[in-house]
C-alpha cells in the first residue's frame, strides 16, 4: 500500500515537472517516440509475417507438405494431393489450394456487361473449410461433395471483405449467380470475418472448387496432371502427433508416388520430383513472401535497434543536462536526510513517465510506418493483405521497449545526479558536478557518433549497391514501354481465334496516336517467370547424360524493336515464320497446341547461347532439335543472335535463351508490349479501350510500365536502402542534436573560463578552435570505434550487395565525410556562441 502511494506521488510529481519544462519534455518524448515507434513498426511486420496464426481451429496442428528440406519447395499437383489424402495415417485431413490470381468477374443479374471487374480467386479442395474449421458468416461453405467431378460443381464462396465491399454485406447474395471468365457460378455463402485463406499475405475475394479449374482458367487444357505443379497442400495432424513424427510417413508416401510415376513414365526427364519430403509448420499459412522479406526484416530490426540506442543516449544526455539545473534541489534533499535510493527511484520514475509517453507516441508512428513498409513490397498484381491491428503482442512489445528505454537512458543519470558535492551545490555553483558526469556525457556522445557512423556506412553500401543495379545494362530499354497482361484464353478463345484476337489487338494499338511499336511475348524481361527445355544441339558434344537446359521464349516480330533488344547478327522474325495453329485437346497442361505445317521452324538465340554452344563459330544456319515438351517435327534453324537480356532477376546470371516465333509455341496467354513517344502510362487506357472494342468480356488483368517491372525486381533492395537511409538520417540527426546539446552545455559551464581567457588576450579564433577541437576529439573517437565495428558487421549484409564488397572504401569514406560535416555544423553554433562571451559579464557571473 505504501509502495503504491509513493509510486502515485512520484508519478504525479514527475508529470508536474514535465509540464513545467515543455521544451525538454517534447524533445525527449519525440526522440524516444521515433526510436520506439520504428522498433514497434518492424516488430508489427514481423508479427504479421512470422508470428501470427491464421484464424482457424487449432492452427498449431497444421503442417505444410513440402519437397526438398533445403529449398522447401511447396508447389504440388492434384494427383499427389489425392494420394496423400487417401493413404496417410498421420493426418485427420489434408487440403489443397492454388495461388491467388486475378480473374474477370461479372454479376449478370446486376446488368454489368461492360468491362468486367477483376477479382482475386483461389481454387480449393472440397474439404478445405471443413478441415480448417472455418464457419460461414451467411449461407454455407464448400463441402467435399462440391468437388467430386470436373466441371460438375459451378459454385463459389465469397470472402468476407469482398462481400462487404462489392455487395455491401447483403445476405441475399446467397443463391445469386456470378460469372468468372464467362463461367456462371452460384454463390453458396460467405466466410466469416477475419479469414483470408491460407495463402499468407493475400486475401482472396472468391473461393471456387479445384474441379472447376478448366472452366475458370480456360487456357489450361489438362490441370489434373502430375507434371503441372500449382497447388499447396496443408495437413492437420492427428491429436497428440508431433510434426516430426509425421515426416517419415509423408516421405514414404512421396517415394511411392515417385516410384509409381517412374513405372508409368519410364522416359520422363523430370528429375526435380525426386526430392525428399518434409513438413513445415503451417499455423500461419504459407507464402513465398516470407522468404523474400525475411532477411530485409532482420537487417531493419538491427538498424532500428541501433536508432533506439542512439535515441536513449540522446535522452540520457538531456537528463544529465537537466540534472545540472536541479543540483541545488537534490543537494538540499540529501542534506535534510533524504535517502539516495529514494531520490534515484523518483528520478527513474520521471524517466519512465517520459519513455511511456514516448511509447504511446511511438505506437502512432508505428501505425503509419508499417503501412509505409508494406508500400515497398511488390504486389505482382494481387494487393498485399496483412493484419496490423495492435494486439496484445504489439502492445506488450511497445510497453517493454518503453520500459527498457526508460531504464537505459535514466539509470546512470539518476545515479550520478544523486552524488553531487553538497557544499558547492548548496551555493548553486555550476562547477559542483564532478568530472565523471562530464565524462559520461562525452562517452555517450562518442557512442552516438560510433553508432551513427555504423548506420551511415551500411546505408552507403546499400545506396551504392542499388545504384549498381540501376546502372546495370539489362539488355533492353525500360523507358516508354508499357506491358499489358490479357487472357483471352480465359474467355474461351482457343487456337486460331485466340491468335487472331492478339493480332487484331496489336494492329489497333499500333495505329493509335503516340505508339511507336508493338510486340507480344510469352515472357517479358524480369517478369520472374521461366520456361526451359532440353535441346540437342547439332555439332555440340555433350557430356554423358547431359541434355542442355535452355530457357525458351516466344515473341512476335516487332518485339525486339519494342523492347530495345539489339539484333547482333542475322535477321528478326517475320509474320510468315508463324504456322497456323489449332487446339490439341490431348496436349499436356500449359503446353503448346499442334503445329499444322510449314514454314520450317526457325529460332533466334542470345549471346550466351551462341558463346556456350558455338564458341567463336558463326551460329547462323546451325540447327538444334526440340525436347520432349514440344510436339514439333524437324529441327530449328538459327536465323539471328540478339543481345543478352535479364529475364528472371538482375542478380541471376544470364542463361542461354532460345526465342521462337510467337505462335510456334501454340496459342496461349501472351503479354502485349507497346513503346510510346510519351509517358507509357497513357497507353493503358488505349489498350483497355481497344481490348474492350474486340470483346468486352475479356479483362485486362494488369498494366505496368517496364520501369515498374524493373523496380519490382529490385523491390527488396529498394526497401532496405530507402528505409536504411531514413533511419540512418534520423540517427545522424539525433546524434547532431545530442552533440549540439553537449557542446552548448559545455560552453555555458565554461563561460567563466572562456571569459578569463579572452580577458587575458585570447583571440576569438583561438576560442572557436578550443570548442571545435573538443568536438573533433569526440567525433574522431567515435569514428575510430565506428569504422572497424561497421566493417566487422557488414559481412552480415553481403548478400544484399551487388557489384561491391562490404569493405567498399568509397562508402566508408563518404560516410565519414558526411558524419564530419554534420557534426561540424552541429558544433559550430555553440562554438560561435563561445566567441561572443563578454569577459566582464563572465567574470562577474559568480
Amino acid at each position: 500500500m505504501i509502495f503504491a502511494e509513493r509510486l502515485l506521488q512520484d508519478t504525479q510529481y514527475a508529470l508536474r515537472l514535465l509540464k513545467r519544462n515543455p521544451g525538454f519534455t517534447l524533445t525527449a518524448v519525440l526522440s524516444l517516440a521515433l526510436g520506439i515507434g520504428a522498433n514497434t513498426a518492424i516488430f508489427s511486420l514481423i508479427d504479421s509475417v512470422f508470428l501470427r496464426s491464421m484464424p482457424v481451429d487449432h492452427p498449431e496442428q497444421l503442417a505444410v507438405i513440402a519437397r526438398n528440406p533445403q529449398r522447401l519447395q511447396v508447389s504440388g499437383n492434384y494427383p499427389d494431393y489425392e494420394y496423400i489424402r487417401d493413404h496417410n495415417k498421420s493426418f485427420s485431413g489434408v487440403v489443397a489450394f492454388s495461388g491467388v490470381s486475378n480473374q474477370g468477374l461479372t454479376v449478370p443479374d446486376e446488368g454489368i456487361h461492360s468491362e468486367p471487374r477483376l477479382a482475386a480467386v483461389t481454387l480449393v479442395s472440397g474439404n478445405y473449410f471443413d478441415v480448417l474449421g472455418v464457419r460461414p458468416a451467411v449461407g454455407r461453405l464448400l463441402s467435399p461433395s462440391d468437388n467430386l467431378r470436373e466441371g460438375a460443381h459451378p459454385v463459389a464462396v465469397l470472402g468476407y471483405g469482398f462481400w462487404q465491399r462489392r455487395f455491401a454485406g447483403d445476405p441475399a447474395i446467397v443463391g445469386r449467380t456470378i460469372s468468372l471468365n464467362g463461367t456462371p457460378l452460384t454463390v453458396l455463402g460467405v466466410t466469416r470475418s477475419g479469414f483470408t485463406g491460407m495463402t499468407f499475405g493475400v486475401s482472396p475475394d472468391i473461393f471456387a472448387p479445384i474441379m472447376m479449374n478448366r472452366q475458370i482458367n480456360r487456357g489450361i487444357p489438362e490441370w489434373n496432371n502430375r507434371h503441372f505443379w500449382w497447388l499447396t497442400s496443408i495437413a492437420r495432424l492427428r491429436p497428440g502427433l508431433s510434426l516430426e513424427a509425421a515426416i517419415p510417413e509423408v516421405d514414404v508416401l512421396m517415394q511411392q508416388i515417385d516410384q509409381n510415376d517412374a513405372e508409368r513414365h519410364p522416359s520422363s526427364n523430370d528429375r526435380g520430383q525426386r526430392d525428399r519430403a518434409t513438413l513445415i509448420p503451417g499455423a500461419g499459412g504459407y507464402s513465398q513472401m516470407r522468404n523474400v522479406i525475411d532477411k530485409p526484416l532482420r537487417v531493419l530490426m538491427v538498424i532500428v535497434g541501433l536508432v533506439l540506442l542512439i535515441a536513449c543516449a540522446n535522452v540520457a544526455n538531456l537528463l544529465i543536462a537537466r540534472a545540472t539545473s536541479r543540483q541545488r534541489e537534490i543537494a538540499v534533499r540529501l542534506a535534510v536526510g533524504a535517502a539516495r535510493s529514494r531520490l534515484v527511484t523518483q528520478l527513474l520514475i520521471e524517466t519512465l513517465v517520459l519513455s511511456l509517453l514516448g511509447g504511446l507516441a511511438g505506437l502512432a508512428f508505428a501505425w503509419w510506418g508499417v503501412r509505409v513498409l508494406v508500400a515497398f513490397m511488390p504486389t505482382r498484381g494481387v494487393p498485399i493483405a496483412l493484419a496490423f491491428t495492435p494486439d496484445l503482442r504489439i502492445l506488450a512489445f511497445a510497453f517493454t521497449a518503453s520500459l527498457i528505454a526508460g531504464l537505459a537512458c535514466g539509470l546512470l543519470p539518476a545515479i550520478q545526479a544523486t552524488r553531487p558535492s553538497l557544499l558547492p551545490a548548496l551555493k548553486n555553483e555550476l562547477a559542483s558536478f564532478t568530472r565523471a558526469r562530464i565524462d559520461l556525457r562525452r562517452i555517450l556522445m562518442v557512442a552516438q557518433v560510433a553508432l551513427s557512423l555504423m548506420l551511415l556506412i551500411g546505408t552507403g553500401l546499400f545506396v551504392r549497391s542499388l545504384a549498381n543495379l540501376h546502372n546495370l545494362d539489362p539488355g533492353f530499354s525500360r523507358e516508354n514501354v508499357l506491358l499489358a497482361e490479357i487472357s483471352p484464353d480465359q474467355g474461351g478463345y482457343k487456337g486460331q481465334n485466340l491468335r487472331l484476337f492478339y493480332e487484331h489487338l496489336v494492329e489497333r494499338v499500333q495505329s493509335a496516336p503516340g505508339v511507336r511499336s508493338v510486340g507480344i511475348a510469352a515472357i517479358t524481361p524480369l517478369a520472374g517467370r521461366r520456361w526451359n527445355e532440353q535441346f540437342t544441339i547439332d555439332g555440340y558434344l555433350r557430356k554423358p547424360g547431359e541434355e542442355p537446359a535452355i530457357d525458351v521464349n516466344a515473341v512476335s516480330d516487332g518485339f525486339f524493336g519494342t523492347m530495345g533488344i539489339p539484333l547482333l547478327a542475322g535477321r528478326d522474325f517475320r509474320a510468315g515464320d508463324n504456322p497456323a495453329v489449332s487446339p490439341d485437346p490431348s496436349g499436356k497442361p500449359g503446353l503448346p497446341d499442334q503445329i499444322l505445317g510449314p514454314p520450317a521452324p526457325v529460332a533466334i538465340i542470345n549471346e550466351t547461347m551462341a558463346s556456350r554452344f558455338f564458341g567463336h563459330e558463326n551460329p547462323l544456319g546451325r540447327r538444334f532439335s526440340q525436347g520432349p515438351k514440344f510436339k514439333m517435327e524437324g529441327s530449328f534453324e538459327i536465323i539471328g543472335v540478339v543481345k543478352d537480356s535479364y529475364y528472371f532477376g538482375l542478380r541471376d546470371k544470364v542463361e542461354s535463351m532460345v526465342y521462337l516465333p510467337v505462335w510456334r509455341l501454340g496459342a496461349g496467354q501472351r503479354t502485349l508490349c507497346a513503346r510510346s513517344t510519351a509517358a507509357p502510362e497513357q497507353l493503358s487506357a488505349v489498350i483497355r479501350r481497344e481490348a474492350a472494342n474486340l470483346d468486352r468480356s475479356i479483362p485486362v488483368l494488369r498494366t505496368l510500365t517496364m520501369q515498374q517491372q524493373f523496380d519490382n525486381n529490385i523491390a527488396q533492395e529498394r526497401m532496405v536502402t530507402t528505409l536504411c537511409s531514413f533511419f540512418s538520417g534520423l540517427a545522424l540527426l539525433l546524434a547532431a542534436i545530442g552533440l549540439y546539446g553537449v557542446m552548448a552545455n559545455s560552453v555555458a559551464r565554461r563561460s567563466r573560463e572562456i571569459g578569463i581567457r579572452m580577458a587575458l588576450g585570447a583571440r576569438r579564433q583561438a576560442v572557436l578552435w578550443l570548442v571545435l577541437s573538443e568536438t573533433g576529439i569526440m567525433v574522431l573517437l567515435g569514428a575510430a570505434i565506428g569504422v572497424p565495428s561497421a566493417l566487422a558487421l557488414t559481412r552480415f549484409i553481403q548478400s544484399f550487395l551487388y557489384g561491391l564488397t562490404p569493405q567498399d572504401p568509397v562508402s566508408v569514406t563518404l560516410s565519414v565525410v558526411v558524419l564530419f560535416i554534420a557534426t561540424a555544423i552541429a558544433s559550430y553554433l555553440p562554438a560561435r556562441r563561445a566567441t561572443r562571451v563578454d569577459p566582464m559579464v563572465a567574470l562577474r557571473y559568480e
